[in-house]
């Protein structure tokens, strides 16, 4: 048994990931994403699921990988939580007219 395999057994099987970006890494599929940007597969799999955020710098390396396989993402795709977040609490900040 190749390390390959035993890779594989133990990966998440997730069914909520986060929005765009999320369905772009699931047609795009994991594995060629990490090995894309050269990471363990796992940092991928909680970006998606939205654990947490990649750095910008990643997030960039994202939006070329995208693009170079004929898709458009957007920063904004990767970051579509986080932008939400914000905006909410933009709104709930503002003064009432």
């Amino acid at each position: 048994m190749g390390s390959d395999v035993a890779t594989r057994r133990g990966r998440p099987r997730s069914t909520s990931w986060i929005g765009r970006f999320g369905s772009w890494v699931n047609e795009f599929t994991v594995e060629r994403l990490a090995a894309e940007l050269d990471l363990d597969p796992m940092q991928i799999y909680r970006w998606a699921r939205g654990d947490y955020q990649p750095k910008i710098q990643k997030a960039i390396a994202i939006v070329e990988v995208a693009r170079a396989a004929g898709r458009t993402l957007t920063l904004e795709d990767i970051y579509e939580r986080e932008v939400a977040r914000i905006r909410v609490r933009m709104r709930s900040s503002l003064p009432p007219l």
